[in-house]
């Protein structure tokens, strides 16, 4: 019946698949990640009745997918004035010392136990996300290395079922130590830079239409294509940096210098749009994990995700030591953003928070302290770092 799905019909499921991910975050308060009830949804239907391309057949392709993530990430960095990002070195550090973890154990440790080209396949998913994944996933494959290239995948599959659960439980531990010193007036909420600068905006702020902001969002996002694309022939080919890195540094600097509004999509009501369709390409990816290739390596990249989850704990421990002022609660959450990145590290952040009160007050007080770090550390490890590791590996297969 599924194999004639028309696209309103292919769109209605996905939005189904969604829909109830978010309703049994709801009812658990968090305790179940709409993300890991969606990862199993979709695991279960291309295994029996979802078509291949189910998300193809919603009209949502590549090219859809990377303009959304691009205005998106543009808009995220609207969200962290430059004070904000300043304060934030200490998340960055947290961030880095996780990634080393991730990368030593699964370099040493763990390719003695599970070989050598396999774990130069999974530490760069490990440290970051779907490009990461995309870029080993590629060479291992120009190499014939099937195995290798299989672990990619599904260790990108794999660490979100291990890291959605965990970041969860820490993240609401934090955010009820929070709401805690909230009710007995200990906790305020951070400052979010100069509140009378940003009332003043400028001549770009001041028309507020849904066309202008989206205009300017997409001028920035063409700049930062170009800035790639130019870098890339310069080089020869030889050294890039991502577009997706561009569009946050432009569109910090767009911001600074006022010429975007703070939350640019969500005045423009575009932002609920295209963070769905974000999600539904994300995990539409999943179509290629069959069960006969998702149970040939799963036991490898469990003990991958493993032995990276105890070394990452290792890592947020000592960072705790360090930085006296993050729990280690929060210290392991912001490490674990590597399993995932953004837009999940927005969602568990949001249903960790709501989950703790039903005061907005609180709840924009407890997201104060809490998003920034989840954010910087999602854009440090997945945006950034995990990228050059896997450009530095993929020469290692």
């Amino acid at each position: 019946m599924l194999e004639n799905l028309s696209q309103l019909g292919a769109l209605l499921i996905m939005f189904v698949v969604l829909v109830v991910g978010e309703v049994i975050s709801r009812i658990t308060r968090g305790k179940v990640p709409s993300a890991l009830v969606i990862t199993f949804l979709m695991l279960a239907g291309f295994w029996t009745i979802f078509p291949k391309d189910i998300v193809a057949r919603t009209g949502i392709n590549a090219q859809l997918y990377a303009l959304s993530a691009m205005l998106l990430v543009i808009n995220l960095s609207t969200l962290i004035s430059r004070k904000e990002m300043q304060s934030q070195w200490r998340t960055i550090i947290i961030n880095l010392l996780g990634l080393a973890g991730i990368c030593g154990i699964t370099l040493t440790l763990s390719a003695k136990i599970f070989g050598w080209q396999n774990a130069i396949a999974a530490a760069p998913p490990l440290a970051g996300g779907v490009i990461a994944t995309a870029m080993m996933q590629q060479a291992a494959s120009a190499k014939g290395l099937e195995m290798a290239a299989l672990i990619a995948l599904i260790c990108f599959v794999m660490q979100g079922i291990f890291g959605y659960p965990l970041t969860s439980f820490f993240l609401s531990r934090e955010a009820k130590r929070l709401n805690k010193l909230y009710t007995e007036g200990k906790l305020a909420g951070e400052k979010t830079g100069d509140e009378a600068a940003e009332k003043a905006g400028s001549v770009f702020t001041k028309l507020k239409s849904a066309s202008f902001i989206l205009l300017k969002l997409t001028v920035v996002a063409l700049l930062s294509y170009w800035v790639e694309l130019g870098i890339s022939k310069v080089t020869g080919g030889k050294f890039t940096v991502s577009r997706y890195v561009w569009c946050l540094v432009l569109g910090f600097v767009a911001s600074e210098f006022k010429m975007l509004e703070k939350d640019a999509l969500s005045q423009s009501n575009s932002y609920g749009l295209l963070l769905n369709i974000l999600l539904i390409y994300l995990f539409g990816s999943l179509n290629m994990a069959t069960p006969n290739m998702f149970w040939t390596v799963a036991w490898y990249c469990a003990g991958f995700v493993v032995i990276a989850a105890l070394a990452m704990a290792l890592m947020a421990f000592i960072a705790s030591k360090i930085f006296k002022s993050n729990t280690f609660a929060m210290c392991y959450s912001i490490i674990l953003t590597a399993f995932y990145g953004f837009p999940i590290n927005v969602m568990l952040t949001n249903e960790a928070v709501e989950g703790v009160s039903s005061d907005k007050d609180a709840r924009r007080v407890i997201s104060s302290h809490i998003m920034p770090k989840m954010l910087v550390g999602g854009f440090t490890s997945v945006t950034i770092v995990s990228v050059v590791i896997a450009g530095i590996l993929m020469g290692k297969l």
